[in-house]
């Protein structure tokens, strides 16, 4: 019997194989089940009603945070099967969502068949060459749910300077992303029991993510309306050493409000 490796590094800055994060993804699609999808995306192979609980959770937390209109083009990026996309209201301008993982586009545009809807194979780490190839503008809402822990640093500073060329004047940028509670860990090749698969992830603390923000969101005019932990209580949170945490990021809205 081989055994598998368990590789955990904590504090140290280290990179991870993005070709090793497209494999797990690719292999997470072929377990789709269309009669609980989300497990595709959220894990939990085990818990299904658990992910039901985290994406009523999740998306009743952050959803009114987006305010949403007819006027708003929403560009998720790292969309996976779509899932935010089954959130967003129909009643809105355009829903763009562009995942790395072919076979996850494939689902999404599967499940999503919506005029005002659009999925996308491609980098998050080049996501403007793919709104360019696609003729696509710029957004007034963002959706970064989980992306950043499969991102190394020298890349997340790209995918912000990209959201700063990429956004309206007036925008809200919505990041979700579980923390390193004491300190950063690096999930490199492993082994997960629970996915049956090695895994690979980064974990930030909170003031690794503030200083990526002060650096680049920050200076460009964007504050941070709200931030916290996701989920209250310890039954959604069963994890030790990370939690589910939250960004929104404004600009230009107290500009409109002076208007009126």
């Amino acid at each position: 019997m081989i055994e598998k490796k368990h590789t955990r590094i904590k504090k140290d800055i280290v990179n991870i194989d993005y070709k090793d994060t497209l494999n797990f993804f690719d292999h997470r699609a072929e377990k789709y089940n269309n009669n609980n999808p989300y497990t595709v995306t959220m894990y939990q192979d085990s818990h299904p009603e658990l992910v039901q609980e985290r994406n009523r959770a999740e998306t009743d937390k952050l959803l009114p945070l987006l305010r949403l209109d007819e006027q708003s083009r929403v560009l998720d990026l790292a969309c996976g099967i779509g899932r935010w996309s089954d959130a967003v209201p129909t009643e809105i301008r355009e829903y763009c969502g562009i995942d790395f993982s072919e076979k996850l586009i494939d689902i999404a545009r599967e499940r999503n068949h919506k005029p005002n809807r659009c999925f996308y194979v491609g980098d998050a780490v080049r996501f403007r060459d793919v709104l360019t190839e696609h003729d696509k503008g710029k957004y007034s809402r963002f959706l970064l749910i989980g992306l950043l822990m499969y991102i190394n640093d020298d890349d997340v500073m790209s995918i912000m300077r990209q959201l700063l060329e990429t956004a309206d004047r007036q925008s809200i940028i919505c990041i979700r992303e579980p923390l390193g509670i004491d300190e950063r860990l690096t999930l490199k090749g492993f082994y997960s029991e629970e996915l049956q698969t090695d895994y690979y992830a980064v974990y930030r603390t909170r003031d690794e993510l503030m200083d990526i923000f002060e650096k680049t969101l920050l200076q460009e005019g964007f504050q941070i309306s709200q931030s916290g932990f996701l989920f209250s209580g310890e039954a959604l949170n069963n994890r030790n050493e990370t939690a589910q945490y939250y960004f929104v990021l404004e600009r230009g809205w107290e500009e409109s409000r002076g208007q009126k």
